[in-house]
């Protein structure tokens, strides 16, 4: 008798370490992976390979369609899965959606004794038993698991509480799925929206150009139109003494460096503003440098400001979009441009930064500076210290998330009245995050 109660004993425990090492496993699966389709597939096959069932249906709620589609499954011929309502089943319709309906287990020992839905099918699959379990998901249901036996398999309270164990962490795994696709579109749809900003800002910052671009093409323009003009006296009164030769040769000459200039800020204007998708390449800082400062260049003139470029040897190249980081440079040029309305000095510097894998560009003015209250909110979205009507308070915001995008970040160094200093730091080596 103490013999029997012993392998008794035993045998439960061996089955409570069976069923402690199922819920183990599962449960890593469940904690390994996002993908909710390879995670009920691999708790099916823990089910199938630990436990005693033949077969096993998982289906998910469609809540906008009140049905329930199956998800995952293992153990039955194609024939019964093809079927429409193994594939698919209204709420509340047979077992299957009663289960979801009530929230409570369902459980037929015997089909062959059962008056439910749908029975004839499950007889010609040669099932006998099945249990239904509701997954639950943060006190929501969400689905049904259905474990199925070709034998007359009794599903005990203590199997069936098992199974339900089960289903819980099927919910915690439903529920993570859910909240990963909830965050990529959160993120996607953010995404967008900076693209949107991105491209707003680049708008205005064309806006700001067209009137310094205008007048910079103008002026060549007009110094075409004068040489023309004098050529075409010269040609009309046909005098063509050596010394007429060679004003026209200086003439075309000049007209030829004009237009040339001419074409060079159209290109540069047109490369700017031009929309395309994030692309990343190795870049020299320089030309970005240079690229930016065209665009710039007769503002800077008309408003007697000194540029000043400086380099450090041997600087390395980043990998970058070049319009984005034209884009940042350009809008920090200006607000420099604009901070010194009355002349200055404005200084670019590139150089390697002693943090670590950072190539570091400074862009350093002699004007009104920034107080230290204004530095707290600089790079908030809409924020601006600019007269109504000349800034919407987007462009500084736009180049902190274009270089953070970039794995960069920004710093600043500013006082009331004594300039500004903005530092970018972009990595060239081993990508890090600030």
């Amino acid at each position: 008798m103490v013999m029997i109660k012993k392998n008794i004993a035993e045998k439960q425990i061996e089955a409570q370490n069976i069923r402690l090492a199922t819920l183990n496993a599962i449960s890593m699966t469940v904690n390994s992976s996002l993908d909710l389709k390879e995670v009920l597939n691999k708790t099916i096959d823990i089910i199938l390979e630990i436990l005693e069932p033949d077969n096993v249906r998982i289906y998910l709620l469609d809540e906008k369609n009140n049905t329930l589609n199956l998800v995952a499954h293992k153990g039955f011929s194609n024939n019964f899965i093809k079927k429409k309502h193994i594939q698919s089943r209204n709420v509340g319709d047979g077992l299957l959606g009663q289960t979801i309906l009530t929230g409570k287990t369902k459980v037929v020992d015997n089909f062959l004794r059962s008056r439910a839905p749908y029975v004839d099918t499950f007889l010609e699959e040669g099932l006998v038993s099945s249990a239904y379990l509701p997954l639950i998901s943060k006190e929501n249901q969400v689905g049904v698991m259905c474990v199925s036996s070709y034998t007359g398999f009794k599903f005990s309270t203590d199997y069936v509480d098992f199974l339900m164990a089960i289903g819980n962490l099927i919910g915690i795994a439903i529920n993570n799925a859910h909240l990963y696709e909830t965050t990529k579109k959160a993120y996607e749809e953010l995404k967008k929206a900076q693209e949107i900003i991105i491209r707003t800002e680049k708008m205005a910052s064309l806006g700001k150009l067209a009137a310094t671009i205008a007048h910079e093409i103008n002026n060549p323009l007009a110094a075409v139109l004068n040489y023309i003009k004098l050529m075409l006296k010269i040609i009309t009164r046909g005098n063509f003494n050596p010394d007429r030769i060679e004003d026209i040769v200086r003439y075309l000459k000049t007209m030829d460096s004009e237009t040339t200039r001419c074409g060079e800020i159209v290109k540069n204007l047109l490369a700017f503003s031009r929309q395309s998708k994030i692309h990343i390449a190795p870049y020299d800082i320089e030309q970005i440098i240079d690229k930016t400062w065209l665009l710039i260049a007769h503002k800077l003139k008309i408003n007697e400001i000194e540029y000043k470029k400086v380099l450090g040897p041997d600087l390395p190249k980043i990998k970058c979009d070049f319009k984005l980081i034209q884009q940042v440079l350009l809008n920090l040029l200006s607000n420099a441009s604009e901070a010194m309305s009355n002349g200055g000095k404005l200084t670019v510097i590139a150089r390697r930064s002693t943090k670590k894998n950072y190539l570091e560009i400074i862009i350093s003015d002699t004007g009104c500076g920034i107080s230290e209250q204004e530095k707290m909110d600089i790079f908030e979205p809409f924020f601006t210290t600019k007269e109504e009507g000349k800034g919407v308070g987007l462009g500084l915001s736009v180049a902190y998330g274009i270089i953070a995008r970039h794995n960069g970040f920004i710093e600043i160094e500013s006082n009331s009245g004594q300039g500004s200093r903005f530092k970018i730091f972009l990595p060239y080596g081993e990508k890090r995050r600030h």
